[in-house]
């Protein structure tokens, strides 16, 4: 994929936060400054699934916690990773809270995100990018239904490839925080990171 720092940039703070009360200063110092070099070869390595790909941010986002995992050469614990991520998810947490799963249009502009995807993701471009993510909406539970399922992820692959499969999971487990900075609850029966035949997002409002 094209190298962009954005993400690595945006979340070079909270991850920091947590390396430095966990280990102190000096050592986040050295794992930040390795990392921008490990998530930089992450990504121009990493399995080409269109530069215009709707959903190629979401790998762009995991790549930036497996870096310093990968930096540290795995002594830092899959737990402090998964818990950069989760302060990241807090650190942005104004923009995920403009969309209000209780509401009509906050159930909109979630579908329409996959919708986007979706209608992206054309056969020519499945030929073109045949390991990007798949999705679909099979076994939606009822009509309007925040939901939709994922049958390939690229993350998971790639994790897999690179040897640190233990850290999808736990990076799974964080969809229930993020939707729940949307004001909605995420009910899963599975993730392909543990196994299931895909991840699937039933999502219904907070106050529902």
């Amino acid at each position: 994929m094209k190298y962009r720092r954005f993400y690595f940039n945006l979340f070079r703070h909270p991850m920091k936060k947590v390396l430095a009360d966990t280990y102190g200063r000096a050592y986040a110092d050295e794992i930040i400054k390795k990392s921008k070099k490990v998530y930089r070869k992450l990504i121009e390595e990493a399995e080409d699934i269109g530069e215009d790909n709707p959903m190629a941010y979401n790998e762009m986002f995991a790549l930036v916690f497996v870096a310093p995992y990968l930096a540290s050469e795995k002594k830092i614990p899959p737990e402090i990773a998964q818990e950069m991520m989760r302060r990241s998810l807090y650190f942005v947490r104004p923009y995920f809270s403009l969309v209000d799963l209780n509401t009509k249009w906050g159930k909109a502009a979630n579908k329409k995100s996959i919708l986007r995807y979706v209608k992206w993701y054309t056969p020519e471009k499945e030929k073109r990018y045949p390991n990007s993510f798949k999705v679909d909406f099979v076994g939606e539970p009822y009509e309007g239904a925040c939901y939709y399922r994922i049958t390939r992820c690229p993350i998971c692959a790639y994790t897999e490839k690179l040897g640190v499969a233990e850290l999808m999971p736990l990076f799974c487990e964080l969809d229930e925080v993020m939707i729940s900075l949307q004001h909605g609850v995420l009910h899963r029966k599975g993730t392909i990171a543990n196994g299931a035949d895909c991840c699937d997002y039933f999502i219904t409002g907070d106050r529902e």
